[in-house]
């Protein structure tokens, strides 16, 4: 079956014109909306643009200069709509990407990696690892880990002053002189880089111009301290140090605006901890009340309750663009955000069930996986979502810091995701009930049920159904394991919804049943593109070449990857 692949990067909509260069071709365009790794256009006039074209993009505002390839393209009334996936860097202005989505992007895309933040004369960084922030620098003096602890008191000015000597005369790091000479105790050292690395974070939110970088990168070794920093917390606690109210105010939702519970399980719970007033302001959202009527409703005064209502829409747990059917009464499961810390205490068992659950999670199939029966009513599958989507939800288990299980972790999420999208919906729940039901009238070899299936793919993807297609192949490939092509066009489905980290696992397991289809290669290699890793897309697109040096998608590939990266 499927899984889906959430969108990491929040979009911004935007309508601004530019010029669009294709095939040393200018066309005018407009923007629709724009994120880190992908932009979406009108273009006004109609040149042939096909999906995997590579075009260049360069706007003033949002400020974007890239190539890009074409994720997908349709006509409508308003002209020729694409969306485009950026290659290279994430990168842009602080004023144009808000900084805890930043944050939030790269913790959900589990990348790897250094985030450079610019302004002036500051230059600040954050290591990244498998999406967790593990460390940070600056160039500030204020920033140095002696100079915050004799600022807090800890040290004393000679203390200070005899560390700073030391740390020349040794080249040691200032915290390993303190500890050496005894300043510090060696228990209190995690304590005080922590609360140095969150220090710095922190005090990016206060920047309102500057430039960010992100770049996917090996980590270097030498930090013998790292940490693992919950997104959420941070942003939480940014968001509430600051006072400048002009700040708050900018991009908040109108006071007379309907404030809500996120929908979205993986918005909802988060590793957060939250203060007397955060608990207080989300006791006091029922779907109903205004901005201001939760402000008064809390007694809390008005600039820490608009910085807290301010701290809870960046991290996404509400939503200030309230909508027909969303919940108006906070439901058990989401209480428990309130009642206690969100996140689950570690559990030694917990992790042979994340193995069990992910050796058989997609035989289980949408039902199972939320432990419902066939017949239940959508009210029932909802309470069962809210409750199991907690249990597997990626950020209330923090504590797992192994690189395969968080990524089971999340694979798991994603498939009870998808369970309630089908599941919730009438038309798409008869049709999967349609497929996983086995006519009694005809006794049929799973194989034979697997071609059925994968020619109905075939049929939906050929109509651009492609959730429809993607779901028909992954039940041709689970009833039929042996045939390559049911995982390539798995994959293919998968790559239309830009599932991309789902796609190379269908075209990996398609070459491991065929390795030397040049046809299976390139698009991995397509894939690689996308995913923004060039040295894997370069080596499969070459490899696809040398088996076959006339495959045109692998050339196709090969121009992209030199245009892009060379």
């Amino acid at each position: 079956m499927g899984i889906t692949e959430k969108r990491c990067f929040k979009r911004y909509q935007n309508f601004s014109e530019f010029e669009l260069t294709i095939n040393s071709e200018r066309f005018k365009a407009k923007t629709v909306d724009y994120s880190l790794d992908g932009i979406g256009v009108i273009i006004k006039d109609t040149p042939h643009i096909s999906k995997g074209d590579i075009i260049g993009i360069t706007i003033k505002n949002p400020d974007i200069k890239t190539f890009g390839e074409v994720i997908w393209a349709k006509n409508d009334q308003s002209g020729l709509r694409i969306g485009i996936g950026k290659f290279g860097k994430l990168n842009g202005l602080l004023r144009d990407f808000n900084f805890p989505d930043t944050l939030i992007g790269l913790q959900r895309s589990h990348k790897t990696g250094v985030l450079t933040i610019k302004s002036s004369d500051i230059i600040k960084k954050i290591y990244i690892k498998n999406g967790d922030m593990i460390f940070s620098s600056s160039n500030q003096s204020e920033d140095r880990i002696g100079d915050m602890l004799l600022r807090e008191g800890k040290i004393n000015i000679e203390q200070y002053t005899h560390s700073v000597t030391e740390m020349k005369n040794t080249q040691q790091r200032q915290a390993t002189v303190l500890v050496k000479l005894g300043y510090l105790k060696p228990e209190e050292l995690v304590t005080a880089v922590r609360h140095q690395t969150e220090e710095i974070i922190l005090s990016i939110f206060a920047l309102e111009e500057g430039t960010f970088a992100f770049e996917e990168m090996p980590l270097p070794t030498e930090e013998v301290i790292t940490l693992n920093i919950s997104a959420a917390n941070i942003i939480y606690n940014g968001i509430k140090r600051i006072n400048n109210m002009d700040f708050i105010r900018n991009d908040f939702p109108a006071l007379n605006s309907i404030i809500c519970f996120s929908k979205d399980p993986l918005d909802l719970f988060q590793d957060i901890r939250l203060d007397q007033s955060g608990r207080k302001i989300l006791t006091c959202i029922d779907g109903k009340r205004t901005i201001q009527e939760v402000i008064e409703h809390s007694q809390l005064d008005s600039l820490n309750a608009m910085k807290t209502i301010c701290g809870l829409l960046k991290v996404r747990i509400i939503d200030g663009k309230a909508e027909n059917g969303l919940l108006n009464e906070i439901p058990k499961e989401v209480e428990d955000i309130v009642q206690e810390d969100s996140a689950q205490k570690a559990d030694p068992l917990f992790k042979e069930e994340i193995e069990n659950i992910y050796d058989k999670y997609e035989r289980l199939g949408y039902y199972s996986i939320l432990g419902v029966k066939k017949y239940a009513s959508t009210s029932e599958i909802k309470k069962a979502y809210y409750r199991i989507a907690k249990r597997y939800h990626p950020d209330m288990h923090f504590h797992l810091t192994e690189v395969s299980l968080k990524k089971k972790l999340s694979d798991i999420f994603s498939y009870i995701c998808d369970a309630y999208a089908i599941l919730s919906n009438p038309q798409k729940r008869k049709k999967y009930d349609e497929i996983n039901t086995i006519r009694p009238a005809r006794i049929i070899s799973n194989q034979e049920k697997a071609r059925e299936l994968f020619e109905e793919g075939r049929t939906e993807l050929r109509k651009n159904n492609y959730q429809e297609a993607e779901m028909l192949f992954g039940q041709a490939s689970y009833f039929f394991s042996e045939a390559a092509h049911y995982y390539y066009y798995y994959g293919l489905a998968l790559m239309k919804q830009n599932k991309h980290k789902h796609a190379e696992k269908a075209f990996g397991k398609a070459l491991s049943l065929d390795p030397l289809n040049t046809n299976y290669l390139a698009e991995l290699g397509f894939v690689y593109l996308a995913m923004h890793l060039p040295a894997k897309a370069k080596a499969v697109l070459e490899r696809a070449l040398k088996i076959s040096p006339t495959n045109s998608r692998a050339s196709e590939g090969i121009k992209a990857y030199k245009k892009s990266y060379l």
